[in-house]
Order: C-alpha cells, then sequence, then structure tokens
C-alpha cells in the first residue's frame, strides 16, 4: 500500500531519525570503531526509498530500537563497540539472511534447463548467507567492512531494485543488438517487463537463469570479455518470454 506522509507520519519518521543518528553520534564519542556503525539515516531518504507502509513499520521499529549507548569493549575481533550495537548489526545480517534464503529455497525448487548456472547461483547465496551468520564479534576490520558491503537497509534496497529496473531495458536492448536478435523479439520481452513492478522484476530475476544469463551477458559484452553466440542468445530470449510469461 502507498504511503501518505501526513504532518503525524512525518513528525514519527523525524523523531525515530533524529534519535537513530543521535545513537550514532555517542557512540562515535564513546571511541566505537568506525566500521561497526551503522551509516546515518535521513528522513528524506527513507521516504524516496521505501515505498509500503509495511516496509516503513519495520524501519520505523529498527530505529527506535536502536537507542540505549551502552558499555564500550574490545570485541574478540579487536574492535570497540558495545552489546547493544553487535545485537543490531547482527539483527540487520539477520534480516539479510532471511532475503537471501527466500531465493536460495526457489533456486532449489526450481526446474531450469541450466543446472550448472542453478549451481553456481545457489553456491554464491550459500556462501553470502554463511559469511553473514559468522559471529560479529569475532570479526576484525576487514571482515567487518566485507561485512558492510553485504548489508543494504530497507530503503537502499528499494532504491537498488527500482535502479536495476529502469536499467533493465538497457541491458535487453545491448544483449539484444550484440546477440543478434530480431526486434520483434526485443520488443517483445520489452513490452512483457513493462507489466511487472520492480519488485516483481527482481523476484523473477533472482530466481530464473534466463534473465539472470541476459545480466551476466550485458556484462560481459560492456566489458569486451568474450562474444555471444546468436543461436544462445535466441535460446535465452525464448526462455525470457516463457518465464514472463508464465507468471503473468
Amino acid at each position: 500500500m502507498a504511503i501518505r506522509y501526513d504532518s503525524q507520519l512525518k513528525a514519527q519518521l523525524r523523531k525515530a531519525v533524529k534519535s537513530f543518528n543521535a545513537k550514532i553520534r555517542r557512540l562515535e564519542d564513546k571511541g566505537v570503531s568506525a566500521a561497526l556503525l551503522p551509516d546515518k539515516v535521513s528522513s528524506k531518504e527513507i521516504q524516496a526509498g521505501i515505498k509500503n507502509r509495511r516496509d516503513l513499520r519495520k524501519r520505523l521499529q529498527q530505529l527506535n530500537e536502536f537507542t540505549s549507548a551502552g558499555v564500550v569493549e574490545e570485541s574478540a575481533g579487536g574492535l570497540m563497540g558495545t552489546d547493544e550495537l553487535f545485537i543490531y548489526r547482527q539483527g540487520e545480517a539477520n534480516r539479510v539472511i532471511r532475503e537471501i534464503n527466500k531465493d536460495y529455497e526457489k533456486l532449489l525448487n526450481l526446474e531450469t534447463d541450466y543446472p550448472m548456472m542453478i549451481g553456481e547461483q545457489t553456491a554464491n547465496l550459500r556462501t553470502k548467507m554463511e559469511y553473514l551468520s559468522r559471529d560479529i564479534r569475532t570479526m576484525d576490520v576487514k571482515q567487518i567492512n566485507i561485512f558492510n558491503k553485504n548489508i543494504l537497509t530497507l530503503e537502499q534496497k528499494t532504491l537498488k531494485d527500482e535502479n536495476f529496473y529502469n536499467n533493465f531495458q538497457k541491458m535487453l536492448f545491448y544483449s539484444g543488438y550484440r546477440g543478434g536478435l530480431k526486434p520483434s523479439k526485443v520488443r517483445e520481452i520489452s513490452e512483457l517487463i513493462e507489466k511487472f513492478t520492480p519488485e516483481e522484476i527482481l523476484d523473477i530475476y533472482s530466481t530464473n537463469p534466463a534473465l539472470k544469463s541476459m545480466v551476466e551477458g550485458y556484462n560481459r559484452m560492456k566489458n569486451n570479455i568474450g562474444e555471444v553466440d546468436e543461436a544462445d542468445t535466441e535460446d535465452v530470449a525464448n526462455a525470457i518470454i516463457e518465464a514472463l510469461l508464465e507468471k503473468l
């Protein structure tokens, strides 16, 4: 459900953001390691990035739970932090693990003509989940920085999804042109994609090897790594059309 930000909701959001950022400043003043701290947030970023009330409620709850500065101690990994901060960051990781696991389960149950590609995707997801499942207290700075790269806030994830969706057509036309696809085939896929929301496209993309193949092919071509076989491109295009029609 779309969000209408009335004066009361805006005030609630501003209060949560102010408290969250104030706690980060308190932790900085207490000498907490910068790599452990989450990014500061703004009401504007959250309003731009979060598109439904369910996610907004989750985000407000998360911000409001991040309140007490706590006692600063050195972790097993040699970083200065507090119990509250470690619990909060581990909670972020657990949220991302649950999201990754949904994609992982879908891939395991997917019937496909691309078993090798599915195997690579599930291995990558499994590696991510295993990394984020580690005790953050044992991580050093280098490991925490890797941890941070795998953590996106709800608003960052929404904006990332939208950027992916907005770039999807460019990937499609580029791949089609380089792979020798007929314009009618490219147009058919393009018209089907427009019937889906960014969230739906990301869901299809994360569990469909043909869509992933198209994007990976685009990236290879963009970086001038190898050539694209026309027959392979045609097969992938047909698989994309089939997947989109099935979802519709």
